[in-house]
């Protein structure tokens, strides 16, 4: 397997995954109330995320704008360009958080994984990260992603793309 061949429209990704703490199911529009409602209540603590600067999320990004968002998921999903999941409670009543898979900015990894819980479940950010590592190499076949911000730091990626940048050869 290509270190990008996921991320194709060929690719046939998961389209659910049931584990006894969670159940993972495509980021689709019909999402919208239970993501909307997830990130809404731990805006201040998601803050960063996604990197420094990163906007989102703000208390006044609308539930309009947020449909526009889990629209866009979707159809990358669709396509093979990203792969974007809710991350739902057990009974699939609650959204408890996101998971994004993507193609990499560093070619020494051969993807880029950003995931957030609501405040009320941070306690499974770590047998989470365990579990994902294992379902990425596994299921995927992806066995060095970079977790930025979690397991690396945001300024070091950000270098190490930077020098790719420079040197697009190395």
């Amino acid at each position: 397997m290509t270190r990008t061949s996921v991320f194709t429209r060929y690719f046939e990704a998961p389209v659910a995954v049931h584990e006894p703490l969670f159940t993972l199911e495509p980021l689709a529009p019909k999402h919208n109330d239970l993501d909307y409602g997830a990130w809404q209540s731990s805006v201040e603590e998601l803050q960063g995320i996604f990197g420094p600067g990163h906007e989102w999320p703000k208390a006044e990004y609308s539930k309009a704008r947020n449909l526009e968002d889990l629209q866009r998921h979707y159809r990358e999903f669709e396509q093979g360009e990203a792969y974007a999941y809710t991350i739902l409670s057990p009974d699939q009543g609650l959204c408890i958080g996101c998971v994004y898979i993507q193609p990499p900015l560093v070619h020494s990894y051969d993807t880029h994984v950003d995931f957030w819980f609501r405040n009320s479940h941070k306690h499974l950010e770590a047998p989470f990260m365990a579990w994902l590592k294992q379902w990425l190499a596994s299921d995927w076949g992806l066995k060095t992603p970079a977790f930025p911000g979690r397991e690396l730091s945001w300024q070091d990626y950000h270098q190490r793309r930077d020098k790719m940048a420079d040197n697009p050869g190395a």
